[in-house]
């Protein structure tokens, strides 16, 4: 404990102690530390609380053309984001073994300042996804990986940017926006075109996707440490980062078992 203590501290010291870039500080939504938490504590409140109570005595919000529109909106905007992001492997150096994070000021900084800030603003559009759940009525939706997926990722993108923009991080970002432009493809055809995805086999590859996702991240943050090369990235990072994604897997996978394998067996006794 002590030494997990101590390397939180040195992180801490080095990195964090008046390390903000002012012109990440200077963005909206991340001008206040204060404001991205107030965001994720007003969301958690209305989703596990709030929204629940308010919807118990009344019908569920009839939103299917708002559904259309936001989930169509979010393909795009992922797609577009994970094009960006292959531009700029094309454009600058990067070493999916290990990239340091880059001098604030330099051209691939600010390039990874302006990506970071667009999937920033993603995880953020993200949380409606749950209010849309509440507003539905449909709060077996409401689980804990997916209000727990959802906090984290906006709070750890706020964190992240305004202190540790890009470097090894940015491989996470890449493969997340392909992931959910996917998957909010399949969201707006079972919605927009319902009898196409009603029943279909192939919904299972979804969730391999996320899961082959998670499993690449794991072996990402958690190589330069098993090697013990020094990234130029903090490695206490790199622990969280890879222990998240490990309790991801995991968490992806009880739901693959139980719905892609358990059931069928179940039913076919």
């Amino acid at each position: 404990m002590a030494v997990i203590l101590q390397a939180i501290y040195n992180v801490y010291q080095e990195y964090i102690i008046d390390k903000a870039d002012e012109r990440v500080a200077n963005l909206p939504l991340l001008r206040s530390v204060w404001t991205v938490p107030l965001i994720t504590g007003a969301y958690l409140y209305f989703v596990l609380r709030c929204g629940p109570k308010w919807m118990s005595c009344r019908k569920p919000v009839q939103i299917r053309g708002l559904l259309i529109v936001y989930n169509l909106v979010q393909v795009v905007a992922n797609a577009v984001a994970f094009s960006l992001g292959l531009k700029y492997l094309r454009d600058f150096p990067y070493s999916f073994f290990c990239q340091p994070l880059q001098p604030a000021g330099s051209e691939q900084f600010m390039t990874e300042m302006k990506l970071g800030y667009i999937y920033f603003l993603l995880k953020v559009l993200d949380l409606s996804d749950t209010v849309f759940f509440v507003l539905r009525k449909k709060q077996s939706h409401v689980s804990f990986l997916h209000v727990y997926h959802h906090t984290v990722m906006v709070l750890a993108c706020a964190f992240f940017l305004r202190y540790f923009c890009g470097g090894h991080a940015f491989v996470l970002g890449l493969l997340n926006t392909f992931v959910h432009a996917v998957m909010y493809g399949y969201f707006f055809l079972s919605i927009y075109w319902p009898e196409v995805t009603r029943g279909a086999s192939w919904k299972r590859y979804i969730t391999q996707i996320q899961m082959a996702q998670f499993s690449y991240l794991v072996f990402h943050f958690f190589r330069p440490i098993v090697l013990g090369v020094e990234c130029g990235y903090p490695r206490t990072i790199m622990w969280f980062v890879g222990t998240q994604n490990v309790f991801m897997m995991l968490m992806f996978g009880d739901f693959y078992w139980r719905t892609y394998v358990k059931k069928p067996r179940a039913h076919n006794k």
